[in-house]
């Protein structure tokens, strides 16, 4: 949703630019045709840039790199995950419970009851994927916290470009009921 935020207010600020680009080529028509003065200025100034219009839906918008990574780091654990999930997963052995080299706490460590180990194996596999699981969460937030931010500097810019277009706009209408 992020991604498709940021591409839409690039959008606008892409049309926003356009607009006012638009905008000065009227006031120097309004130039123009209010004396030959004005005419003659606009005729030896130099002409602005222009850019050629760009298709729409050519440029993916690119969320930041911070985000971008997060995403798929938290995919791959996503998929590993469901891969090991009870739930999940296709169980070959029912009575098997999941543990082993990932385990943080040796077998020297738990009970001498092989019950009792089991369960406790199987807290720690269940401590050690709830890390990871915290871990990409946290990761996908500050993902989500800096493309916010760039977010919010694009549309600061946005409102200082349009808050400009509204006043040269209202400028211009009043020049050209001058008319």
């Amino acid at each position: 949703e992020l991604v498709r935020q940021r591409g839409v207010l690039e959008r606008t600020e892409k049309m926003v630019d356009k607009m006012d680009q638009d905008l000065k080529t009227s006031q120097k028509h309004i130039n123009s045709i209010k004396s030959v003065f004005g005419g003659l200025v606009n005729y030896f100034k130099s002409k602005p840039a222009e850019t050629p219009p760009e298709q729409n839906g050519t440029l993916a918008p690119q969320p930041n790199s911070r985000l971008k990574e997060a995403i798929s780091t938290s995919k791959e654990q996503e998929a590993k995950y469901q891969a090991s999930h009870p739930n999940l997963r296709k169980l070959d052995n029912v009575d098997s419970v999941p543990g082993g080299a990932s385990s943080a706490v040796s077998t020297e460590a738990c009970p001498k009851n092989p019950h009792l180990r089991a369960y406790h194996q199987k807290i720690d596999s269940n401590l050690d994927e709830l890390s990871l699981g915290l871990g990409r969460l946290k990761d996908i937030a500050l993902g989500m916290q800096t493309e916010i931010e760039e977010q919010d500097d694009i549309l600061d810019r946005l409102t200082t470009k349009v808050d400009k277009l509204d006043v040269n706009i209202k400028s211009t209408e009043r020049k050209v009921r001058q008319l």
